[in-house]
């Protein structure tokens, strides 16, 4: 081979350090509850990422692909009501309370820290009534596309359209809909523009942050309108930003909520 023609002759090598050797020595040299804390926090960091992406990442997998119970029109309509609410309590539970548990109890930081909190008030508030009037629009005229009718509500027992005449649904009915979906939009709104946005945004930079959540949260939209699917870019970019300037997710949680209770209203009883 001509080794030492060209130049050969020695090799220069090094031992790869073993994984977490570091932090295994710093727990050994730990004499303190605080010190072991401090060592917990820096293995955390190093982590954080790795697990925020692999539980979004099964969190969307089971909610897109197990919360939607097929309808079965032969059963009671009570039992097409609540079967029709597996979808936004899962979401609510996979969204929002795991993903609020891990990072009281892994990451042990402020679920403040992740936008559960007013943030900067003033901006807080002017950005959601300065988007309110778009987001009731755009939620009025979405409602008469008939592109949706076989996507929302999300709960199909409360669909009209197609439904026999006299079939429309009490405000009473409505209203206990809404506050469930309250409890959807803020487990979406924490899963994405606050579990992992802020959580990615500390190792990946923010810009890179904002796209990964808003890629994240548009993929759920697949399978319905294109209109739907562009309209969930611009809006993960938008809750996304918000979420940064205001130092908190009530804002974009406000402004998808209202989004989701105006179309299904004029759904509903247009």
């Amino acid at each position: 081979m001509g080794w030492r023609r060209h130049g050969g002759g020695s090799f220069v090598y090094f031992e790869l350090k073993k994984y977490n050797e570091e932090f295994i020595e710093r727990i050994n040299a730990a004499k303190t509850k605080s010190k072991l804390d401090e060592v917990y926090k820096k293995v955390m960091q190093q982590h954080k990422p790795v697990i925020i992406l692999f539980y979004s990442l099964l969190a969307v997998s089971c909610w897109y692909y197990f919360a939607f119970p097929k309808a079965f029109p032969v059963v009671s309509w009570n039992v097409r009501f609540w079967t029709g609410c597996v979808p936004l309590l899962s979401a609510l539970f996979l969204f929002g309370l795991v993903p609020m548990c891990i990072v009281k109890f892994v990451f042990r930081e402020r679920l403040a820290d992740y936008g559960l909190r007013l943030g900067i008030r003033y901006r807080t508030v002017r950005s959601f009534c300065l988007a309110a009037p778009f987001v009731i629009l755009a939620g009025y005229f979405t409602g008469y596309n008939p592109a949706f009718y076989d996507v929302y509500p999300l709960n199909y027992a409360v669909r009209t359209h197609g439904q026999p005449p006299g079939e429309t649904i009490g405000l009473g009915i409505f209203t206990f809909h809404c506050v469930l979906y309250l409890g959807y939009y803020f487990g979406w709104e924490f899963l994405f523009r606050g579990f992992m946005q802020h959580g990615l945004s500390e190792r990946c930079g923010l810009p890179a942050a904002v796209l990964m959540q808003t890629a994240a949260s548009t993929m759920l939209h697949y399978g319905h309108p294109a209109s739907e699917v562009f309209a969930a870019i611009a809006a993960g970019l938008v809750w996304g930003t918000f979420a940064y300037r205001t130092q908190s997710i009530l804002s974009g949680f406000g402004q998808h909520a209202l989004l989701g209770i105006v179309l299904d209203y004029v759904l509903i009883y247009a």
